[in-house]
């Protein structure tokens, strides 16, 4: 027989898909005030704590705004705010690390290369300093791994690009993970010896060789998966 065990729903996770709904469908819109704890948890007809943790949830994914001696009102929602949610129910494995390297490669190819063409010597200067970093935090991986992703933002708020600029934050700590996962899969001698080509060309406002070098370090990373 398939029979399999019945799941208990957590009776806060029902309030917080309920309310989000009223974000989504827009009955509730950036600025409006929302109803208090007290009306929610009448129209619910449940506790005030389950209240709270559903209010708290959306607060943290940025949706939701409490102001002192005024109430709660609704965000702008930005899909940033839907990325938060998305990353603490994915496992990153072998399988989406790669789906995120293809994505990635898409992405910061091109933007290597505009960044090429605009960036300042005081980037530069950052770019340097986070390397100096990463050989500096070898043996610590969360170091390491922030000093990672704090590279590649440099080079996409060096395109000067808003919109390439607010994908990555959008994405960041997606990528964060993924740099994590790789990182303790093969190591972190690829991604420096690439992170030095890319200061170099970048040095040299050389679009075509820092999109070529942005290339072959995501490239090889998604062949050490393999």
């Amino acid at each position: 027989m398939d029979i399999k065990p019945i799941k208990r729903i957590n009776i806060s996770d029902q309030v917080y898909e309920q309310l989000k709904n009223q974000l989504i469908n827009g009955v509730w819109k950036p600025g409006d005030k929302i109803p208090s704890e007290n009306e929610l948890v009448l129209l619910f007809d449940v506790s005030r704590v389950t209240v709270r943790q559903a209010l708290s949830k959306l607060t943290t994914l940025g949706l939701l705004e409490t102001k002192l001696g005024e109430g709660t009102f609704v965000k702008e929602i930005t899909p940033g705010a839907y990325m938060k949610e998305i990353i603490p129910y994915i496992y990153l494995n072998k399988d989406s690390a790669r789906e995120v390297l293809e994505f990635r490669l898409i992405i910061e190819v091109e933007a290597a290369g505009i960044a090429a063409t605009r960036i300042t010597d005081n980037d530069i200067f950052r770019l340097e300093r986070s390397l100096r970093r990463m050989e500096e935090y070898q043996n610590d991986l969360k170091k390491y791994v922030d000093e990672d992703l704090h590279f590649h933002m440099i080079i996409a708020k060096s395109t000067n690009n808003s919109l390439i600029i607010q994908v990555n934050n959008i994405v960041r700590d997606i990528i964060r993970e993924t740099i994590r996962n790789i990182t303790e899969e093969i190591g972190s001698e690829v991604g420096l010896k690439y992170h030095r080509l890319l200061i170099e060309s970048l040095k040299q406002r050389d679009s075509a060789r820092t999109k070529e070098n942005m290339r072959e370090h995501l490239q090889r990373a998604l062949e050490k998966l393999n």
